[in-house]
């Protein structure tokens, strides 16, 4: 379980980072992309292949498509989430509650600025990766509950 926690942690922690660095960088990466600078700091890759730079053409469209709110939200979404977790860390059961908020409104938020905007959509692997995690941490939470019940009846 730890383990899990950890890794929420980690993960919340980066993308809280995450989500400010791309709200501030995402207009200067469009207008990059725009005055074809992208493609002059992509020369040097040119020997990676065609194939390669095209990918990242590609890539850095779909990023400077996504509106700047969904960064915002998805700010606000992984403190919460990160909240939940530290709280699930002391023990507290309201935390997997925060976090399984946070997440479910994480898969919102993408499903209205992000996954429009992906071929194919990875909404179906977000969902279950966020299923496994909550459904873990519920188990854990509800094992817990059943223990201190038996103690309190020794």
């Amino acid at each position: 379980m730890t383990i899990l926690l950890v890794l929420s942690f980690i993960n919340a922690c980066w993308n809280i980072l995450r989500s400010i660095i791309m709200y501030f960088t995402t207009p200067l990466m469009s207008e990059m992309l725009n005055n074809g600078q992208f493609e002059e700091m992509m020369e040097p890759f040119s020997s990676m292949g065609e194939e390669f730079t095209k990918a990242m053409n590609d890539s850095m469209t779909v990023l400077t498509q996504i509106n700047t709110n969904y960064y915002l939200i998805l700010l606000v979404l992984f403190i919460a989430s990160l909240v939940g977790v530290i709280k699930m860390f002391r023990g507290d059961k309201r935390g997997l509650h925060i976090y399984a908020i946070a997440q479910i409104l994480m898969l919102i938020d993408a499903s209205v600025f992000v996954y429009p905007l992906q071929k194919p959509s990875p909404f179906f692997s977000d969902l279950l990766l966020t299923v496994i995690f909550i459904l873990i941490y519920y188990l854990y939470f509800k094992r817990m509950n059943l223990t201190q019940e038996n103690q309190n009846q020794e």
